[in-house]
């Protein structure tokens, strides 16, 4: 039994964990898990291909699963650079940097799809990249964490912490649906209140993400100071930062190439879409939804997967927790500001059914975090219900 102290220690690692600037300890620890397996970066070899076949439109089918592959480890290059290039431009730049490239893919997907006018695909990205988070990369990681022991427990003050947040931000961004519901007006008028309420959340949600970067930066900085400071460097640039001057600038060149990779390839991606759903017969929310955060989640997830195999349970669920913060508290939001700045109205209205499958995945895993205990079959329920999802979405 944990003492008090010992209990302690653990949070303020947890909560570090979540709300560091930087989640350099984080990314690092989960590529060292994973650098026994198989390397992402192999799929770089898609990356030519997927290039060269949309310049050269090649076969729609072709090119959108090439340049689907290469998203994989471009993905996994950006928040690498992102999380070292943290280390070293101060904690609310960090942040920001984070933010903004911890889930590039959807964010250049979502971009794409709202400047195009395909409003619904952005809002099913967003929606996706969450539902990939909170079911398939949690149930794997509890799964892993739990597989061949016991009843294992979660941190309760983190548990608790975690899933009070999470619910925080999913309500707010289900609200316009439920909203829109419920209005007995004429429908033009339905639409232009929810497209109000769904700006003025948006500008709320991103004061309450600026304000989370403020506690953590600023009037509770404290909290985070002793991980840092007894946080192990990496001990391949213990000798390395000292001796050469260009591995200060290694992350940001690693970082502009592979986000420029990331948005050449999303762009193919984006253009094949249509015609690949054409071909294969899968609908173009089905991509959205399902394989564009797949490709995206699968490097992070995979690496939070096998950190979570040695029983780091409550580790895997702070970063998992986290992507979902980005999604909600920014990322959603950039993109209704967006629209609203290029006149292309985007709500968070995402339709009864995509908000009640949003609902009651996050009330599942509330209630499961709340309770402290688990067991591998907890994990099978949830890949299971993402699986479900799948095929309803497949066939819808």
């Amino acid at each position: 039994m944990w003492s008090r102290r010992s209990t302690f220690i653990r949070v303020e690692t947890w909560a570090q964990a979540l709300y560091s600037p930087s989640s350099s300890n984080i990314y690092h620890h989960a590529r060292k898990a994973v650098a026994y397996g198989a390397n992402p970066n192999l799929l770089l070899l898609f990356l030519p291909l997927g290039i060269l076949g949309g310049t050269l439109r090649w076969n729609a089918l072709l090119v959108f699963f090439f340049n689907l592959l290469a998203v994989i480890p471009l993905s996994a290059l950006v928040s690498d650079a992102s999380d070292k290039l943290s280390d070293s431009v101060g904690a609310l730049l960090g942040s920001l940097i984070n933010a903004t490239f911890g889930n590039s893919v959807e964010l250049t997907a979502g971009i794409l799809a709202v400047v195009n006018g395909r409003v619904t695909i952005a809002q099913s990205i967003m929606i996706g990249s969450i539902l990939s988070d909170i079911l398939l990369v949690l149930g794997l990681c509890i799964f892993s964490a739990s597989w061949g022991k016991n009843i294992l427990l979660f941190n309760p003050t983190v548990a608790d912490t975690l899933s009070s947040l999470m619910m925080i931000a999913t309500m707010a961004i289900i609200l316009p649906t439920v909203l829109a519901s419920t209005l007995a007006v004429h429908h033009s008028q339905i639409e232009d209140r929810i497209l109000s309420f769904s700006r003025g959340t948006a500008v709320i949600l991103l004061i309450l993400y600026i304000t989370y970067l403020f506690f953590q930066m600023r009037t509770h900085k404290h909290l985070f100071e002793q991980a840092q400071h007894t946080r192990q460097d990496d001990p391949s640039q213990s000798t390395t930062q000292l001796a050469s001057p260009l591995q200060k600038y290694a992350p940001i060149a690693t970082l502009i190439a592979s986000s420029i990779g990331v948005v050449v390839c999303t762009y193919f991606v984006f253009e094949s879409m249509s015609s690949t759903a054409h071909i294969t017969h899968m609908s173009t929310i089905f991509i959205a939804m399902i394989l564009i955060p797949i490709a995206s989640n699968s490097p992070e997830g995979s690496a939070v997967i096998a950190v979570s195999r040695s029983g780091d349970i409550d580790f895997g669920i702070s970063v998992i927790v986290s992507s979902i913060l980005q999604i909600s508290l920014f990322a959603i939001p950039f993109l209704v500001i967006l629209g609203w700045i290029i006149e292309e109205p985007i709500t968070l209205d995402f339709g009864s059914f995509n908000t009640m499958i949003l609902f009651f995945a996050v009330v599942i895993v509330s209630y499961m975090l709340r309770e402290g205990r688990y067991t591998y079959i907890h994990g099978t329920m949830l890949v299971g219900f993402y699986a479900i999802l799948t095929v309803a979405f497949y066939f819808r």
